[in-house]
């Protein structure tokens, strides 16, 4: 639900490849780091987010992830697919 909110927000149309989640501390307020690679016409990009409540890390990764793609998709020596044919 969080990342078809954050879609909706952005209109972005991403393709989630991977999700995981992992514990880096022990505790009652332990740390989970999740991480998250989205893919949005062929090119992919990774990100990480990191928190006590799982479900803002996972938002985190999520963002991280989709600002990594905008970003690509802005760099002017991305090549599309389209261009190679």
């Amino acid at each position: 639900a969080i990342y078809n909110a954050i879609d909706a927000v952005t209109g972005e149309v991403v393709e989630l490849e991977d999700y995981s989640i992992k514990s880096v501390t022990q505790g009652k307020d332990a740390l989970g780091e999740v991480h998250v690679v989205l893919g949005q016409e062929g090119v992919s990009a990774q990100g990480r987010g990191l928190s006590t409540d799982i479900l803002e890390a996972s938002a985190r990764a999520y963002i991280d992830a989709l600002n990594r793609l905008i970003d690509k998709r802005k760099s002017p020596g991305r090549r599309d697919k389209m261009s190679l044919i």
